[in-house]
């Protein structure tokens, strides 16, 4: 028997990837995903800047002990299910799904959050400090997306 729940978490931990992206890999994947072009640049530098462009990304505990998940550092207090039974959980998924290299539902939560903020991207923290203002499409340079 435990070599069976050995094995099961095995495969369990084996199926989750995560994925280090380029910024100009990271482009093409968001665009794959939904994300308009005229926007990408956005994304990337938000990304840049909360994760370092790395899917499996966890923030050490906030001043509030929420942790932020993924490419995007979603907040496991506001956006995301931890399994701690304190959240808002606005997004409807478990933190998880933000820290493997399906962008999917990463893209899906950022644009309700974006859509929330009034089409802004106001809610990250990183993107105010970084991003606002700046010229944003240097960051993909010559990319091809």
């Amino acid at each position: 028997m435990l070599a069976y729940v050995c094995l099961v978490a095995l495969f369990t931990f084996a199926a989750v990837e995560s994925k280090v992206f380029s910024r100009c890999e990271l482009a093409k994947e968001l665009v794959r995903v939904g994300v308009p072009r005229s926007d990408v640049h956005h994304w990337v530098c938000m990304a840049q800047y909360e994760s370092s462009l790395n899917t499996a990304a966890q923030s050490p505990p906030n001043s509030d002990n929420s942790r932020d998940h993924g490419l995007f550092q979603i907040n496991d207090y506001w956006n995301c299910d931890n399994g701690n039974g304190r959240t808002k959980n606005g997004c409807n998924k478990r933190c998880s799904v933000f820290r493997d290299d399906n962008l999917t539902d990463d893209v899906a939560c950022i644009k309700q959050l974006k859509r929330e903020h009034g089409n802004t991207y106001n809610f990250s923290y990183a993107y105010r400090d970084n991003c606002l203002g700046q010229v944003t499409t240097s960051f993909l340079g010559t990319c091809s997306y």
